[in-house]
């Protein structure tokens, strides 16, 4: 598994991000340990300034903690924590559902990006790669959230992806069976493709709540 990302400069503090968060669901990186600017720096032959903004940006969106005088440690989800993650994260992907089935309407051809997506899913299953999956599982739903083409959503996703990523990685075992998670992101496009937005926000909210054991919070 090669975890080096492909730079942009202009980006570089998002693409120093990603990798930190690959290394955290990776297990590289675990729950608790301080996370070293230099070792990152090291790592990534990049200058501390991206990797310092990259911390911050972590931080704000709850991956990695600051603790003064001490470093930068990952963060240890409770189980309150992910709940609340889960939950908001519903909301974003049931009103994200809407909007791709108002506009498929228009145009069904758009769901086609999502069917793409189950490629990749099928792809890891055969390569027995669990973080490939993951990421693959991701994928999916961003590109949800993209079709929605929300100005609003789309950065709140943004901020929920991350730690979303590496709650997967906790979560999924590599003896787990796929089966259930590939019918559920079927059943999901065949929602959107038949305009059902009470069934989807349903689904949606049992899909997401499931695995962690609580419940999704009622339509």
């Amino acid at each position: 598994m090669s975890l080096a990302p492909q730079f942009q400069h202009r980006n570089l503090p998002q693409h120093v991000a990603d990798h930190i968060v690959l290394l955290i669901a990776a297990g590289e990186l675990t729950p608790g340990e301080r996370v070293f600017e230099k070792d990152i720096c090291e790592r990534l032959n990049v200058s501390r300034i991206p990797v310092r903004e990259a911390f911050r940006l972590l931080q704000a969106q709850g991956v990695i903690r600051g603790e003064p005088n001490r470093g930068s440690f990952v963060t240890e989800l409770g189980s309150e924590q992910i709940a609340e993650m889960m939950e908001v994260r519903i909301v974003v992907e049931r009103i994200a559902g809407r909007h791709v089935i108002r506009r498929s309407k228009g145009d069904p051809a758009i769901l086609d990006a999502v069917r793409r997506c189950m490629d990749a899913l099928h792809r890891a299953i055969r390569n027995n790669d669990r973080l490939e999956y993951c990421q693959a599982d991701l994928a999916f739903h961003s590109t949800i959230i993209e079709l929605a083409d929300s100005p609003i959503l789309q950065p709140i996703w943004e901020s929920l992806s991350r730690g979303i990523l590496v709650y997967l990685m906790q979560e999924r075992r590599l003896e787990e069976s796929y089966d259930r998670s590939i019918s559920d992101h079927e059943r999901l496009i065949a929602l959107l493709a038949t305009g059902d937005s009470k069934g989807y926000e349903a689904e949606i909210g049992r899909h997401v709540m499931a695995p962690a054991h609580f419940e999704a919070a009622p339509l």
